[in-house]
């Protein structure tokens, strides 16, 4: 162990210190700063090198040279760079069906076939990804075995791209490896499991050749191949009855999930003769299965639809009852009789609130402020009725608007007496003004009534109605 007792130690030590932290320091900003810069151009190499390989994609892409680009244009280097990968790889996923055609050529003469069938034997997990990828977009049946090979795969994520890139190769192999790879999530102690959104991408990718085999698996006794097998059937491209009668029976599935995800179907397909099964769905005593349901009834667009759809506006859940209005805002105008009986007998406020806005979006409630001006014995107070109804809640935009500037007299000055019980400050206040300014002695007169009621109700006297008798 060093004594420090000597003063020369003492001094050497308190002018080295500082200087050895502060040269450490140093190093270890320029190290920092180095490695940015190194950084930086390495990725400017890279922007460059992309660039320029986009440009080459984009000749051999280019459907108008009649001669293909050769291979030995192209040097090997470019070839096997990620780079070019990469930027071939959006070619792939955005191009129409001639220009996939297309670019599959050219890399068949490029030899990646034969490249990527090697490298799906790689010891790199992430090589086989890759690999697994690329034989899905090139499409050759050369690949398949390899892809089935790799379903089986140590790593989850090779498994993911090897069942995605089945998923494009519509083949009867590759449907039955599908169908295995969906029987594995049948035990949920399989680790080598592929996750279901990319097994039901894959089989919806299988169309009709997919339908024979799972029509059995709705049978299942796990509700993620139940739930998987209604997904893939719905989007069958042609209408089975079988498919028909297997959702259908989904609906009373006990898996929640497999329910809602009947519904869904259901709406898909278009199926009008489920308009019962699917109003018996909302009353499901899962949240989610009434919010399917009611928009597959949505997506009918069925009269007979009508009466469950307004029920379903007091449904506790507000997903449920947005979903509900949603529906009946498409039915349009013959919806509208079923919605204003909802706003006079529900005691649900919200529900009130919800029925009002889907009125605004209807014609019917600028055809009761015309309404007023009718001849007809009741026409003129069932509208104000009405409208004193939406205004207390939300329409009160429209029928202010209606109440300052509408064209007839008859009309301002009646809906100045229905406002009159209003109890908005909004309408309070332009009730108000109108009584002081409005041009009209009519609506002055009537906008004075209606306060004058208003009063007179506060404290128990006669209502403006009584006094407009």
């Amino acid at each position: 162990m060093v004594q420090l007792s000597d003063p020369y130690t003492w001094w050497s030590a308190a002018i080295w210190a500082p200087a050895a932290s502060a040269a450490l320091a140093a190093a270890g900003a320029g190290y920092a700063l180095t490695r940015r810069l190194v950084r930086r151009a390495a990725l400017q190499r890279r922007d460059a090198r992309r660039a320029g390989y986009r440009a080459i994609v984009d000749d051999l892409s280019d459907a108008r040279l009649g001669v293909p680009t050769a291979p030995a244009e192209l040097p090997a280097a470019v070839l096997t760079d990620h780079v070019f990968l990469a930027c071939l790889a959006e070619a792939f996923d955005c191009a129409s069906p001639e220009l996939r055609a297309r670019l599959i050529g050219h890399c068949g003469r490029f030899g990646y076939g034969e490249r990527f069938r090697a490298l799906t034997c790689s010891p790199w997990a992430w090589r086989r990804m890759d690999a697994a990828r690329w034989l899905g977009r090139l499409g050759q049946r050369d690949g398949l075995p390899h892809l089935i090979r790799l379903t089986g795969d140590r790593s989850a994520r090779v498994r993911s791209a090897a069942v995605g890139a089945l998923g494009a190769l519509r083949d009867p192999e590759a449907c039955d490896a599908l169908v295995r790879c969906l029987d594995e999530i049948a035990s949920a102690f399989d680790r080598r499991a592929v996750p279901p959104d990319v097994l039901t991408r894959a089989l919806v990718g299988q169309g009709a050749e997919a339908v024979p085999a799972l029509l059995p698996r709705m049978q299942s006794r796990s509700g993620v191949v139940r739930k998987i097998a209604v997904e893939v059937l719905a989007c069958a491209p042609e209408s089975d009855p079988r498919v028909r009668g297997a959702l259908l029976s989904a609906l009373e599935d006990r898996d929640a999930e497999v329910r809602a995800a009947a519904a869904k179907a259901i709406g898909h397909v278009n199926d009008t003769s489920a308009v019962a099964l699917l109003a018996k769905s909302l009353s499901d005593p899962v949240w989610f299965v009434r919010l399917q349901a009611a928009r597959a009834l949505g997506t009918l667009a069925l009269q007979r639809a009508l009466r469950p759809l307004v029920s379903a506006l007091t449904d506790e859940s507000w997903q449920v009852r947005a979903a509900a209005a949603d529906a009946l805002r498409r039915l349009g105008e013959p919806a509208v009789p079923a919605l204003t009986e909802c706003l006079f007998t529900s005691r649900d406020r919200y529900v009130k609130e919800q029925v009002v806005e889907e009125l605004q979006r209807t014609p019917f409630l600028h055809e009761q402020v015309e309404a007023l001006d009718s001849q007809v014995p009741g026409a003129v107070f069932a509208a104000q009725r009405f409208l004193r109804a939406v205004a207390r809640h939300g329409a009160i935009t429209v029928l202010l608007d209606a109440l300052r500037t509408h064209r007839r007299v008859t009309v301002r000055r009646r809906l100045a007496l229905a406002l009159g019980t209003v109890d908005v400050p909004r309408v309070i206040a332009v009730l108000h003004d109108l009584a002081e300014h409005d041009r009209d002695a009519g609506v002055r007169e009537a906008a004075r009534r209606a306060l004058t009621g208003r009063s007179d109700l506060a404290a128990g006297g006669p209502t403006a109605r009584e006094q407009a008798a």
